[in-house]
């Protein structure tokens, strides 16, 4: 195992502490290596997954959505999940 040090202003530390003081977690250490893990699995993408969503994309063929309209509703989805 691998030791790190890592700084976060006082906001984040503070938010750490807390998930800790709720018992959910052993340690803040135990707390952010969930965290990467989640990170880890959220990010995964297999080869025939984007190959099946770049097919659907061009399946779907052209929009009439405004690109301005498109941002704005992806960045929303993305408020929405966290990201």
């Amino acid at each position: 195992m691998a030791k790190m040090t890592i700084m976060l202003p006082d906001n984040l530390a503070d938010y750490v502490a807390r998930r800790v003081a709720s018992g959910r977690y052993s340690s803040a250490g135990a707390y952010l290596a969930e965290l990467v893990l989640k990170d880890q699995n959220h990010r995964k993408l297999d080869d025939e997954e984007l190959r099946d969503i770049l097919r659907q994309a061009e399946e779907s063929g052209i929009s009439d959505r405004r690109i301005a309209d498109i941002l704005l509703e992806t960045k929303a989805k993305l408020r929405d999940i966290n990201l």
